[in-house]
């Protein structure tokens, strides 16, 4: 598959990896229900060559299925296995890592920077938590080497300060700072030692207006990364939520250089490979619109709002085919992750991989973002 003009589809970033547009993600699925399973293999049949899953997802039963899955694989097939990209993410302190974590604070032995943000969801990346973490998940994966390890929403301490205002914001991303500083000296070191490839993070915050006390920034993740092991870090690869309604991704100028950059194009400008997730499920209102129902009363008008910016031979098209397409023809996009649980979610999705990219896929982006603005 070549990549797209003008994007970096095919490749993830600077990392070399070859990778389809299109990736399975392993959010919501475990090694329990064997739908996940005949799923996860028709999506690699399919020619899905990217995995994200999280040390977190399904209290860490997702990385089972995936760890299961791909070893049956590298027996049948090893070529095949050898193309297959895999990203896990750790930070979330939830399920059997939670009461890890309250069974060290009874001994007396916490893990440090704890963030405890509310019952039941705790948060860390120091050192300590994320050399245990990443152990666990290298086993349930059944891997030595990791290819990409992301740290998993460092925001939380973000917005756990946001919510306490206990101290002045710049201090707050001062230590925000050192943190992903610390985190990022841990992953390098796993990098030397053959347990992961490369490393990155994963925010939700990173596409917000650049005045939002939660929000994170690309280039100071980047900063980050040479102050804690110069110009050769391993610090390769970005994910964040895009859909047709939530755009910061593409148009959001919230970081670089008195914030003239979006997202996209600071990771581009660094070598970073981009997952974009959440690509069918929109936050709008505080409300969840899913662009993968299309039975649903307004999807017909998101599909007519979309169609004058796409050919006319795609407007029959269905919405969920449509909306995955134009972020998989964005710029600075390598690939979209996509909830495929079932057999024909898959192949549904999968068809837009032999799709030419869209020639103009900001200006759908603009669309439905002027329209969100209008309503």
């Amino acid at each position: 598959m070549s990549a797209a003009p003008g994007t970096s589809g095919g490749v993830l970033g600077s990392t070399g990896l070859p990778v389809s547009r299109l990736g399975f993600g392993c959010y919501r699925v475990d090694d329990a229900t064997p739908g996940h399973r005949a799923a996860l293999e028709r999506a690699i049949e399919r020619g899905c060559s990217l995995i994200d899953t999280s040390t977190n997802y399904a209290d860490g039963h997702s990385e089972s299925l995936v760890g299961e899955v791909l070893a049956d694989l590298g027996r049948r097939d090893p070529e095949r296995r050898r193309r297959v990209v895999l990203v896990s993410k750790i930070g979330y302190v939830q399920g059997r890592n939670l009461a890890l974590a309250h069974e060290r604070e009874a001994a007396r032995r916490p893990f440090p920077d704890m963030v405890k943000y509310m019952d039941g969801c705790w948060h860390c990346i120091h050192p300590e938590f994320l050399r245990d973490q990443l152990t666990r998940s290298r086993e349930r994966l059944r891997v030595e080497t990791l290819d990409v390890c992301l740290l998993h929403n460092p925001e939380y301490f973000l917005s756990d300060a946001a919510h306490r205002e206990d101290a002045p914001l710049d201090e707050v991303r001062a230590e925000f700072d050192r943190r992903l500083r610390d985190a990022f000296a841990f992953l390098e070191e796993a990098a030397r030692a053959g347990d992961i490839r490369y490393y990155g993070v994963s925010s939700n915050t990173c596409v917000s207006p650049a005045d939002d006390p939660e929000a994170t920034s690309v280039s100071r993740m980047v900063a980050a990364a040479v102050a804690a092991a110069g110009e050769g870090h391993r610090f390769r690869v970005l994910q964040l939520p895009m859909n047709l309604f939530e755009t910061g991704g593409a148009l959001e100028r919230n970081t670089g250089t008195a914030g003239s950059q979006t997202a996209l194009q600071a990771a581009a400008g660094a070598g970073l490979g981009v997952l974009i997730n959440r690509p069918l499920n929109a936050i709008v209102g505080g409300r969840l619109l899913r662009l993968a129902d299309s039975s649903a009363g307004n999807a017909a008008a998101v599909g007519e709002l979309l169609d004058p910016a796409l050919p006319a031979a795609r407007r029959g098209e269905p919405l969920s085919r449509k909306a995955i397409w134009v972020l998989a023809s964005t710029p600075g996009v390598s690939n979209v992750l996509v909830g495929m649980r079932r057999k024909e979610y898959v192949d549904d999705a999968m068809a837009v991989e032999e799709w030419e990219p869209l020639a103009d896929p900001l200006a759908a982006l603009r669309r439905t973002r002027d329209a969100l603005a209008a309503s």
